[in-house]
């Protein structure tokens, strides 16, 4: 998976989410600062991208990963092995 489509993939789960507008978030929305995220929305996140991609990230805090793009290359790299 690409990264673009990483972030792809999160934008739409995070507006299914928190029911917002695809407009309202780019990959460089910050989850915490922008959109509220705390851990309990961040494991609900997690959840659904596993849920979604089959993808278990390896994420201990809401802090590892505080923009859409941040998290999209965790997902990226968790399905390329880290590999382009």
């Amino acid at each position: 998976m690409t990264q673009e489509k990483a972030v792809e993939v999160l934008s739409a789960l995070i507006c299914r989410g928190r029911h917002i507008s695809p407009d309202s978030i780019s990959p460089d929305t910050n989850l915490v600062d922008d959109l509220g995220f705390d851990s309990l929305d961040a494991a609900e996140l997690l959840a659904a991208v596993h849920k979604e991609t089959g993808q278990q990230l390896d994420v201990s805090s809401v802090k590892d990963f505080l923009t859409v793009e941040g998290l999209a290359k965790k997902l990226s790299d968790s399905v390329t092995g880290g590999q382009k």
